[in-house]
């Protein structure tokens, strides 16, 4: 939606009071700003992250009766007891997530079922705080007019929020998670922090709702707060558009006035929303809103946010003539080591006894036979392993048994054997992953895009662009990165990598489906990083003229044991080399 019909919705919305005072209009039409603001908090969660929650509508409970008990109980006026029901709810959220996502797909909708359920349980029982099945009543209720531009505004706020988180660094970590775990944890996000990040926000914007929702309509009762609603809550998003701004607006629309046009098939609700859960999984698999979009951009690109413009650019840009990473001032010596290394799958022994010392500022290649055990060092090395025995140190600081982003953070980046770039990210906001890393900065800030968050935005995005223009992929920098040919895409994971500055950058086999001639200028650019002070490499590759004319050292593996380790000239000449691996014509 453009900013014209974002404009039009915003006057046809405020002037709505202005036409008509029939409270029932009135009321639907603040139906529809409340479930815009849970939806557009679920858009976080379910939308940005992809994590399916089922349990929504205890946050909503959590919210009402908050903001009910502390105007009825503690005296506090709306906006106090507004305030107090974002809070708890926030920190209800919080701590359900750190409990829900150590599991994720169907077993987090089971958590969150159940987290709703009990919520209901407890609304109901505890009869003394909650008043039990009869709820709450005499709750003050603010002038109806009041209260409808309060609501909106606060739709209109939500949805601005979102669109903020969405361009910020914490967006595209967001984003980067749902499309590859793997991916985020090397480039030091954790996965499950910034999961719970996201359900932090969509259960602050559930609890503003249900605030909202009680001061609306003075009186609430666990009725109003079962699984149901929480389906409900869900099934407006996907017919909206998962991860679409608009999508929330499209979506509460449809869901609740379509329900009150069919008052006279009540009974029938249900079946209703089946109807339209059906509708959306197999002909609006994007939502109404990403059905309209994909047909007025039809035959271009997918939309992206548009990027802040590139002010950032300058002391803050490092110049993409030097090296990426901090190899550069680095001593000659051993960087990262490895001793004794053994890692078994059941009966398969993948690693036995490994050895290997990468110096740095070095291009270190590993190389053998398909099965010798190489990506599994790689994986072993960059914490996606564990090893069953053995010693890895960077810097002479122990870092087997650490997580993959905790490794990333101490400055080991990767590539994958197969390119796993972030789709629904552009080519640019990929890299710009890569600059931010685990330094998302305050949410809050985010959320709020305050002047310091914008800044910081823009410097991130000059720095990312700076890279694409020195791998050679500023051409493509706004196109979709899941669109671009495989080539493009192991130079964009390189980009990607290289925007952590670390101190060594493993790459699981560049050269895979390459062309020569992409070949050659991954040659010249692995040449150039090591001139200009870029990160020690790690190259794991079979393409043997490469790792012959770039490699200071090999390290050459067969059956998982190091059967050879010397200079290109030694590996060359090496018997048992030859015999495993290279065979008569070296």
């Amino acid at each position: 939606m453009d900013r014209l019909g974002w404009a039009a919705l915003a006057a046809a919305a405020a002037m709505i009071p202005l036409f008509t005072s029939n409270t029932y209009y009135l009321y639907v039409a603040m139906s529809v700003g409340l479930l815009t603001i849970v939806t557009a908090g679920l858009n976080v969660l379910v939308g940005f992250t992809g994590q399916t929650s089922l349990g929504h509508a205890g946050l909503y409970a959590f919210g009402a009766y908050t903001a009910a008990l502390c105007a009825t109980r503690a005296g506090l006026g709306e906006w106090a007891a507004i305030a107090a029901a974002i809070v708890v709810t926030s920190v209800v959220g919080a701590a359900v997530a750190a409990a829900a996502l150590r599991v994720s797909g169907p077993y987090l909708a089971m958590v969150t079922i159940a987290f709703g359920l009990i919520v209901e349980g407890v609304l109901i029982e505890w009869g003394s705080v909650t008043g039990g099945p009869g709820g709450i009543f005499n709750i003050p209720k603010p002038a109806l007019r009041t209260h409808y531009w309060t609501v909106m505004l606060a739709a209109a706020l939500a949805l601005w929020l979102t669109a903020n988180l969405r361009r910020s660094a914490w967006g595209r970590a967001f984003l980067a998670v749902k499309s590859s775990e793997v991916a985020a944890e090397s480039l030091g996000l954790s996965s499950y922090y910034v999961r719970i990040a996201a359900f932090t926000v969509s259960a602050a914007f559930t609890g503003a709702a249900g605030a909202l929702f009680t001061f609306l309509n003075g009186y609430i009762s666990p009725d109003s707060f079962t699984l149901q609603t929480s389906i409900l809550f869900l099934l407006a998003l996907l017919f909206g558009g998962l991860g679409r701004i608009a999508g929330p607006v499209a979506g509460s629309l449809a869901l609740t006035i379509l329900p009150e046009l069919l008052t006279r098939l009540l009974d029938y609700r249900l079946i209703l929303y089946g109807a339209l859960l059906l509708v959306s999984i197999y002909w609006l698999p994007e939502g109404v809103v990403g059905k309209v979009s994909k047909a007025r951009r039809a035959g271009s690109r997918t939309p992206s946010p548009r990027p802040l413009p590139l002010q950032g650019r300058g002391s803050k840009t490092p110049s993409p003539q030097r090296g990426e990473g901090r190899g550069e001032g680095q001593p000659h010596g051993p960087l990262l080591t490895a001793e004794g290394v053994s890692l078994a799958f059941g009966g398969v022994t993948a690693l036995a006894d490994a050895n290997v010392a990468v110096d740095g500022r070095s291009i270190h290649a590993v190389i053998g036979p398909n099965g010798a055990g190489k990506t599994t060092l790689v994986n072993v090395l960059s914490g996606y392993y564990a090893p069953d025995s053995g010693r890895l140190a960077l810097r002479g600081r122990r870092i087997d048994g650490l997580p993959p982003y905790a490794v990333a953070r101490l400055g080991i980046a990767r590539t994958f054997q197969t390119a796993q770039v972030f789709g629904g990210l552009s080519a640019r906001e990929n890299v710009a992953v890569g600059v931010a890393g685990p330094r998302l900065g305050a949410v809050l800030g985010a959320l709020a895009g305050t002047p310091g968050a914008r800044a910081r935005e823009a410097a991130i995005q000059a720095r990312a662009q700076a890279l694409l223009e020195a791998l050679g992929l500023a051409d493509v920098a706004e196109e979709p990165a899941e669109a671009l040919a495989a080539g493009l895409r192991r130079k964009l994971e390189i980009a990607r990598a290289l925007a952590t500055g670390p101190l060594l950058l493993m790459l699981d086999e560049p050269a895979a489906g390459l062309s020569p001639a992409e070949i050659t200028a991954l040659d010249e650019q692995l040449t150039t990083l090591r001139q200009q002070g870029g990160p020690a490499v790690i190259l794991v590759e079979h393409h043997m003229d490469l790792v012959m004319a770039v490699s200071d050292r090999i390290t050459v593996l067969d059956y998982g044991r190091v059967i050879a380790d010397g200079t290109p000239d030694a590996i060359r000449r090496d018997r048992a080399v030859i015999e495993a691996y290279l065979g008569g014509a070296p």
